[in-house]
């Protein structure tokens, strides 16, 4: 066996609170309450293996796009960026890709054993991490780097406001967790509108969209640019059918 002929290793899997891909962050960074962890196998000796990672604030992490459903390659893709227009799949950072591997950085919030507890994320969870590397900010820092076509296509953004309901959920939640900040996780989540924008059952106004987060489900309405919680929902079940159903209209009322 030659060295191109040796498989890819898995490290571990990343327990996320991002339980599903619609809702979980299209870029690092942009959720800075997102947690994760990650904890490395037996196998890969990691009372060993991570000695001295603890002292870095940040790890590249190798991933692989496991949920991808893309059969063949497509060499334009549409970022949501571009509001529907096409570029280049490798001017983008399209999961759908010949490799479907990712590269995310993430906070390290500490090493602990063999587990890697981690913040900032934008992957799911089951994720499966390939490798694990430091980042070094006067290597992997480029202040006078060119931002491409992004310069030109502003970030999607919303406001996000919350109901009453949605309040006293989360603290329910919040409590029911042993976690906090769970209202400024989701106006992050929010704010860069999750809407595919080439589907048009998603951006009709007033349609009620739902995501999954640690162990409940967050329903939301967008109308006039502004995101709105309306509740959570715990006891609901992940299935991917329910998602391709027509989404119900909902009045917001306080």
């Amino acid at each position: 066996m030659t060295t191109a002929d040796r498989p890819l290793r898995v490290i571990g899997h990343l327990r996320s609170c991002f339980r599903e891909k619609f809702g979980t962050p299209r870029q690092p960074r942009l959720t800075p309450a997102a947690t994760a962890e990650l904890t490395v196998a037996r196998e890969f000796l990691p009372e060993h293996s991570l000695a001295g990672l603890s002292r870095f604030s940040h790890v590249w992490l190798i991933s692989y796009f496991h949920l991808n459903t893309n059969k063949k390659f497509l060499p334009k893709v549409h970022p949501p960026r571009l509001r529907g227009a096409t570029i280049g799949l490798f001017a983008s950072r399209s999961p759908h890709r010949p490799a479907p591997i990712g590269l995310s950085v993430a906070r390290l919030v500490k090493v602990e054993a063999a587990t890697l507890h981690l913040a900032g994320v934008d992957l799911v969870d089951g994720t499966p991490i390939l490798d694990v590397k430091p980042y070094i900010p006067e290597w992997d820092c480029v202040p006078d780097a060119s931002p491409g076509w992004t310069k030109d296509a502003e970030f999607p953004s919303l406001e996000v406001d919350f109901r009453a309901r949605a309040l006293d959920d989360i603290e329910r939640a919040q409590r029911r967790l042993k976690v906090s900040g769970l209202r400024e996780l989701l106006r992050d989540i929010l704010r860069q509108d999750l809407r595919n924008p080439r589907d048009k059952s998603q951006n009709e106004e007033g349609l009620e969209l739902g995501f999954f987060l640690h162990d409940f489900e967050v329903r939301f309405v967008v109308r006039a640019k502004t995101a709105t919680v309306v509740r959570l929902l715990t006891g609901t079940t992940m299935h991917k059918k329910e998602r391709r159903l027509p989404p119900e209209r909902v009045e917001l009322r306080r």
